[in-house]
C-alpha cells in the first residue's frame, strides 16, 4: 500500500494526500481515529438501565448490522488493524486499536451492570476482549462466505454462552 493508490482509490490528487498526510503512519492514524470516533455509532443508543445482558447484546446487534450492511468498512478495519501490527515497531497504531474498544465498550458494560445492580463474574476489560475475538472471528468468517452457514446465529451463541460464564 502506497499514498499513490490510496490517493487513487479516493479519487483525489496525490499532491492533496501528501498536503493533508505527511506520509503513510499519519493518513492511517487518521484512519484509525475515524473507526474509533465511528464506535459510539454502535454504541450511543444502549440501553444501560435494562441491565448487563440487554447492553451486550444491542452491542453485538448493531456491530452484526454494521457487518451485513458494510461488510467492506470492516474488511478495511481488519486491514489497518494488521497493517498497524506489522508495523509496531514504527506504528504505535497496534497499542491503540483494541484498548479504545476496551475503554468504551467497557464503559458501556460496566454502566449497564452498576445501573441494574448486576455483578460481572469476569472483569470488564477480559468481557469486552473476549466478546471482540467472538466478533472478530464471526466477522472473517461471515465475510469469507456469507452464504456458507449461519453465521449470525452461532455468533449470538457464542455472545450468550459469555453472558452466562459473566453471570448475566
Amino acid at each position: 500500500m502506497t499514498i499513490r493508490a490510496i490517493a487513487k482509490e479516493a479519487n483525489a490528487p496525490l499532491a492533496t494526500a501528501h498536503y493533508c498526510f505527511s506520509g503513510k503512519d499519519e493518513l492511517m492514524d487518521a484512519a484509525a481515529e475515524a473507526w474509533l470516533k465511528n464506535l459510539s455509532s454502535f454504541s450511543g443508543d444502549v440501553p444501560v438501565h435494562l441491565g448487563l445482558r440487554k447492553a451486550v447484546e444491542q452491542v453485538a446487534e448493531g456491530y452484526w448490522r454494521a457487518l451485513e450492511e458494510e461488510p467492506a468498512s470492516l474488511l478495511a478495519e481488519i486491514e489497518l488493524i494488521l497493517w498497524a501490527t506489522r508495523n509496531a515497531p514504527v506504528s504505535p497504531l497496534a497499542a491503540k486499536i483494541y484498548p479504545a474498544y476496551e475503554k468504551e465498550l467497557g464503559s458501556i458494560f460496566s454502566s449497564a451492570a452498576n445501573h441494574s445492580g448486576e455483578k460481572c463474574l469476569i472483569g470488564f476489560p477480559t468481557l469486552v476482549r473476549s466478546f471482540l475475538m467472538i466478533y472478530d472471528g464471526a466477522a472473517i468468517q461471515y465475510m469469507t462466505d456469507p452464504k456458507a452457514t449461519d453465521h449470525r446465529s452461532m455468533f449470538f451463541m457464542l455472545v450468550d454462552a459469555l453472558l452466562i460464564k459473566a453471570g448475566a
